[in-house]
C-alpha cells in the first residue's frame, strides 16, 4: 500500500533583511520627530541639516530613506529642504552658509545684502570660513573664503554672516568709491555702525582696511542725510572745488518744499533730474510746479541730471558757482 506523501513542513516567514536591523521609530516616524523636523524647517526658510535631523531623533538611513523619497530635497551637501516649498532668497543663503560648517557664515556682497548695505553680486554665495575650519571638496554655487584672522559670525534675520564691521572692510575690496560710501552710509542709518569694531577688524595688512578707513576719513559729515548717490557725488564734486556746503534735503517749511541741495542765504537750490525718478508726466509736471514755486520765492533754482554730473563736472559747478555769486553780488548792493 502506497504511503502518502509528507507534508512539506512551511518556512516561518522572516523580515526582510533590511528592516531586521531598523528600529521601529526608524521604520514609522515617531510623530513628535516629525513635528520638530518642521518646527525647525519653519524656521529656516525650510533648510535643515543632516546634523540637526539627527538631533531630532532621525537615523542616518532614516535620512537617506526621506530623502529618496522626496521628503528631502538635497540642496548641498548634507543641507535639505525639508517638504516640497519654494525656496526663497533667504533659504539659499542660509543653506549655502550651513552647508560650510557652522563656524561659516555669508560675507562680502551676500552679507552686504543681508545687512542693507549693498547688493549681492555674482552667481555663487560667498561664504567665509576660520582657516581652522577649512573643509575640502567643491561646493558648487559657493565661493568659500578662508579668514585671515579673528572671524566674527553673526546672526543677522535668521542668517549666520559676518559682522556689520568685517562686512564693511570685505566690500573695501569689491565696491567703487561711491559704492563703499554709500554702503558705509547705510550702515549709519541702520544703527549698526559701530567706529570702535571697525577699529578692530582694520588691522595692518588686513585687505580693505586701509581703503575703508581713507573712504571714513574723506567722508562728508552731511552724507548721513543724503537719500541718493547723486547728492553724494555733488557733496563731494562741491567740497573739491571749494564752494560752500549746501543744506540737504532741508525743508522749507513756510512753502512745504524739500529741496535736493539748498544754499538758503544766497538762495539757491539745486535738484537732481534722475530718468529713473521723474521721467512719468505727474513726476514731470511736479518738478516744474516745484521749480516755478522756488523762483516765486526768490530762490534761484538749477536742475542736473546724473550724466552732467558725472561726465560734465565743471559745467556744473561752473553754473553753481555763477548762480552764487551773482546772488551774493545782488545782496551785497
Amino acid at each position: 500500500m502506497p504511503h502518502p506523501p509528507r507534508a512539506t513542513p512551511r518556512p516561518t516567514p522572516q523580515p526582510p533583511p533590511e528592516l531586521s536591523v531598523l528600529r521601529p521609530a526608524d521604520r514609522v516616524p515617531d510623530p513628535t520627530v516629525q513635528r520638530l523636523v518642521a518646527d525647525l524647517a519653519n524656521r529656516q526658510f525650510g533648510i535643515v541639516t543632516r546634523t540637526q535631523l539627527c538631533a531630532c531623533g532621525l537615523s542616518s538611513s532614516a535620512i537617506d530613506r526621506w530623502a529618496a523619497s522626496g521628503r528631502l530635497q538635497r540642496i548641498h551637501s548634507g543641507v535639505f529642504t525639508a517638504g516640497h516649498r519654494a525656496l526663497t532668497t533667504e533659504g539659499r543663503r542660509l543653506a549655502a552658509a550651513l552647508a560650510c560648517g557652522p563656524s561659516a557664515g555669508l560675507s562680502f556682497t551676500d552679507a552686504g545684502a543681508v545687512w542693507h548695505f549693498c547688493r549681492a553680486r555674482g552667481s555663487r554665495f560667498h561664504v567665509t570660513v576660520p582657516k581652522d575650519h577649512v573643509q575640502h571638496g567643491q561646493r558648487p554655487g559657493i565661493h568659500v573664503h578662508e579668514s585671515r584672522g579673528p572671524l566674527l559670525i553673526v546672526v543677522r534675520d535668521g542668517i549666520p554672516v559676518t559682522s556689520a564691521a568685517q562686512t564693511l572692510r570685505d566690500l573695501a575690496t569689491v565696491l567703487s568709491d561711491d559704492e563703499l560710501e554709500e554702503a558705509v552710509d547705510a550702515s549709519i542709518r541702520t544703527g549698526v555702525y559701530d567706529q570702535v569694531a571697525v577699529d578692530a577688524v582694520c588691522g595692518r595688512g588686513r585687505p580693505g582696511s586701509a581703503r575703508l578707513r581713507r573712504v571714513l576719513v574723506s567722508r562728508d559729515p552731511d552724507v548721513r542725510d543724503t537719500k541718493s548717490r547723486w547728492e553724494r557725488r555733488m557733496l563731494r564734486i562741491l567740497r573739491e572745488h571749494g564752494l560752500p556746503r549746501p543744506l540737504v534735503n532741508q525743508p522749507i517749511v513756510a512753502l512745504g518744499l524739500e529741496p535736493d541741495l539748498l544754499w538758503l542765504q544766497p538762495r539757491v537750490v539745486v535738484e537732481w533730474d534722475s530718468w529713473t525718478h521723474h521721467r512719468l508726466r505727474h513726476q514731470f509736471e511736479s518738478d516744474r510746479r516745484k521749480t516755478a514755486r522756488l523762483q516765486s520765492a526768490g530762490f534761484t533754482v538749477l536742475r542736473f541730471t546724473w550724466r552732467q554730473t558725472r561726465y560734465e563736472p565743471e559745467t556744473v559747478i561752473n553754473a553753481i558757482r555763477t548762480a552764487l555769486s551773482r546772488t551774493v553780488g545782488s545782496q551785497t548792493r
